[in-house]
């Protein structure tokens, strides 16, 4: 079977599957970097990703496969304009790892933070002030509100800012249907 119908039948094995068995989205799970490629990830459900990259046609190039890793489970995965891949995975815990992937989804380092009392982390999302090519994790406390941190692209945590909570509103994820 050649790469095009490979490629064809999973998509298709995918969309039924999701059809039949809906889930909760935490967080994104693509992004564009400024190349114009798209980056995207599968889950399995023992929490392996396979890492996309697919061209501004969106035609596949190429993808890297990652886990299963004891107790982690992939939640996000964002790109800079730099062209590098940034991935959120929690543990059980609630702890997280940030992974850097350079353009060609190639692992290149990582950052542990927490586990904080209270605190899940639910997103992630690309920041760029000009110069510098940050990015942004967004973590939700118990009562409902939430503490969204800068970290740069080297994974290290910069700053942060609280929101909430908001009496009849709920930050983050969306229930499919």
């Amino acid at each position: 079977m050649n790469t095009r119908k490979r490629l064809l039948t999973m998509v298709a094995a995918v969309a039924m599957w999701t059809a039949i068995q809906p889930a909760t989205v935490y967080a994104q799970t693509s992004g564009v970097g400024g190349d114009g490629y798209t980056r995207n990830f599968w889950y399995g459900t023992d929490c392996r990703i396979s890492v996309w990259k697919l061209d501004p046609n969106l035609n596949f190039v190429t993808s890297h496969d990652y886990g299963p890793y004891t107790g982690w489970c992939p939640i996000a995965l964002t790109v800079a304009h730099d062209n590098n891949t940034y991935v959120l995975w929690r543990y059980y815990d609630n702890s997280i790892s940030l992974w850097l992937l350079d353009p060609n989804l190639n692992y290149l380092n990582s950052h542990v933070y927490g586990p904080y009392a209270g605190f899940t982390a639910i997103g992630l999302s690309p920041y760029t002030d000009g110069t510098t090519n940050n990015f942004r994790v967004v973590w939700r406390y118990t009562d409902s509100s939430i503490s969204v941190w800068t970290v740069d692209q080297n994974l290290n945590y910069i700053t942060s800012r609280n929101y909430g909570p908001y009496f009849g509103w709920e930050p983050g994820s969306v229930i499919l249907q």
